[in-house]
This record gives structure tokens, sequence and C-alpha cells, in this order.
């Protein structure tokens, strides 16, 4: 499962990023567009970095479940 939400956060992560930075633009937590900018990068490396995390985090339950199927079906 945690392979999964790894996958999902990961395409999550870019229209997130945009969204934040167009948000902060608009509720005027920044004055220029530089700064927006700067918020869904920070934003977007944060989720990414995360997904990552996850991701990893998923890897050896999926092998071991591999590895169940294959030892089940010899």
């Amino acid at each position: 499962m945690k392979l999964y939400f790894g996958l999902f956060l990961a395409a999550l992560s870019m229209p997130l990023a945009s969204l934040a930075g167009v948000c902060a633009l608009e509720f005027e937590v920044v004055w220029n567009i530089r700064q927006a900018l700067g918020i869904g990068v920070v934003v977007g490396s944060v989720m990414i970095l995360l997904a990552l995390i996850m991701f990893l985090c998923g890897i050896p339950s999926t092998l071991q479940r591999i590895r169940a199927q294959t030892n089940a079906s010899n």
C-alpha cells in the first residue's frame, strides 16, 4: 500500500505545488511571481521527497509478496 501511496503522492505533487504558488499569490502571502514560484518549488520538493520515502518503504513488502507468489507456484 505504501508503494501505491508514494506513486499517488508523486503524481499529485506538481498540480498541488502550482496550486500552492497560485494561492500564495492570490491570498497575498507573497508579493510577486518569483516568490510564488519559490513557494511552489518548496511545496513540490517536499511532496516529491515524501513520495520517494513512501515508495522506498513500500519496496520490501512488495518484494516479499512477489517472492511468496513465485515460491507458491513452484
